[in-house]
């Protein structure tokens, strides 16, 4: 996601300076083979900056990508689980309402402080989607099933309270069906005037970026996104709402750890959103480091995300979509910077 001497690393290049050994070489190598940051500068890693860049235009034609790096003081086992079981919502700047952890398997208890109401402002409108839904016609990402559930029971009950029920039943059905059939179990949507399927949109983002693919292929294969059926890891399984580019949202989410040689992959990603975006996923390489006797990690973060709106932009407004996604993603990073800080 998102002030302790580490790793004597001047640029991931390939340039190094001070005592070097190979693992160290090996990964400055192992960075540069797969990602788009081919330059980083320790001082500004250590000095909490981010390094990052905005990623090729993509052919798929809704999808977008962003890489950063950036420095904890933290060993990498520790660093990984922390990112795996990290809960972002006490950090009010990132308007993430609700965030809460789905046992396994999952139950309606889990979604039990779900509130939809009419503030905030963002809520507010997912609350009015929600109420004009119907059988036939939605702006939220449903399945023709889904919506003709939400508009009969809205029918005979129109309260926050019944809103908020719909929206509970919903996720803990996607919920089900997603952790006994992983990415097979992720349903389309239909009513938004087009078939959707998220899962091939994910598989045809993280495919494009093919170094990313085949650095990442050992977590996308046993987590099942690439190559389908259940997956082989048991994920940190999570819901949230949140608010996306001023949008109410909730999300359903899965998050994989995978130990690869001396270093850890993650992989978060969307198994529901139902609204403004389709999809998204993040892929994570953290590596241990050490200088001095004091051991941290260096962390990859790869993020691709697929929204009706990028169909649409071109050119300058593509980069600048870009940009804003990264000013995002960077306000999470730092958030994940400053409790690392806190618990260390």
């Amino acid at each position: 996601m998102k002030s302790v001497a580490l790793l004597l690393l001047a640029a991931v290049g390939g340039v190094f300076n001070g005592g070097v050994d190979g693992q160290e070489t090996d990964l400055a190598a192992s960075l540069k083979s797969f990602s788009d940051i081919q330059q980083v500068d320790l001082n500004r890693l250590l000095g909490g900056e981010i390094i990052s860049e905005r990623g090729s235009l993509m052919k798929f034609p809704s999808g977008m990508s962003t890489q950063l790096c950036f420095a904890v003081p933290m060993a990498a086992e520790e660093t990984a689980k922390r990112l795996q079981e990290w809960n972002p919502s006490p950090h009010k700047e990132l308007k993430i309402y609700a965030f809460r952890p789905l046992c396994t398997p999952c139950e309606i208890a889990d979604f039990k402080d779900l509130k939809i109401t009419s503030s905030p402002r963002s809520v507010g409108w997912l609350l009015d989607k929600t109420l004009t839904t119907t059988a036939d016609k939605s702006e939220l990402n449903l399945s023709r099933n889904e919506a003709q559930q939400i508009a009969s029971s809205l029918k005979k009950n129109s309260t926050p309270a019944e809103v908020s029920s719909c929206w509970a039943r919903l996720l803990w059905a996607r919920a089900s069906a997603f952790q006994t059939k992983g990415f097979d179990g992720m349903a389309p949507y239909e009513v938004s005037g087009e078939t959707v399927s998220s899962v091939a949109q994910l598989r045809a983002m993280v495919l494009e970026e093919s170094p990313v693919a085949r650095e990442c292929e050992p977590i996308l294969r046993k987590s099942g996104l690439l190559g389908g059926g259940v997956p082989t890891l048991t994920p940190v399984y999570y819901w949230q709402l949140f608010s996306a580019d001023g949008y109410g949202t909730l999300s359903l989410g899965a998050r994989y750890l995978l130990p690869v040689g001396d270093h850890y992959q993650l992989l978060d990603v969307d198994c529901y959103v139902n609204g403004n975006y389709y999809t998204s996923v993040t892929l994570y390489e953290v590596w241990p480091i050490r200088s001095a006797g004091k051991t941290g990690s260096l962390v990859w973060q790869g993020d691709f995300y697929a929204a009706p709106t990028l169909a649409y932009t071109r050119g300058v407004d593509r980069v600048a979509y870009g940009a804003i996604m990264l000013l995002e993603i960077k306000k999470s990073v730092r958030a994940f910077q400053s409790d690392i800080r806190t618990a260390h």
